[in-house]
């Protein structure tokens, strides 16, 4: 069996890493930006490409600039 974050790309480990830095739940993120948990769980899981206009979205909810998020991309 894979280990789950093999099959994950950066950018979600990254986001689900800033959700969880801001102990927020898919639920809280989903009410939050009106996107359904289980899609964002999609995201994170890298089972579903992510847009610059939901990463920008995510990346509000969670209070993180764009270059925080690209120095964050080189550390993974």
């Amino acid at each position: 069996m894979i280990p789950n974050n093999q099959t994950q790309s950066p950018q979600s480990l990254v986001l689900r890493f800033m959700r969880e830095k801001r102990m927020l739940s898919l639920l809280n993120v989903g009410e939050k930006i009106n996107v359904k948990p289980k899609v964002i769980d999609h995201i994170e899981k890298g089972n579903k490409f992510i847009t610059e206009e939901e990463l920008t979205l995510f990346l509000d909810c969670y209070d993180f600039s764009q270059e925080i998020y690209a120095e964050m991309l080189k550390l993974k």
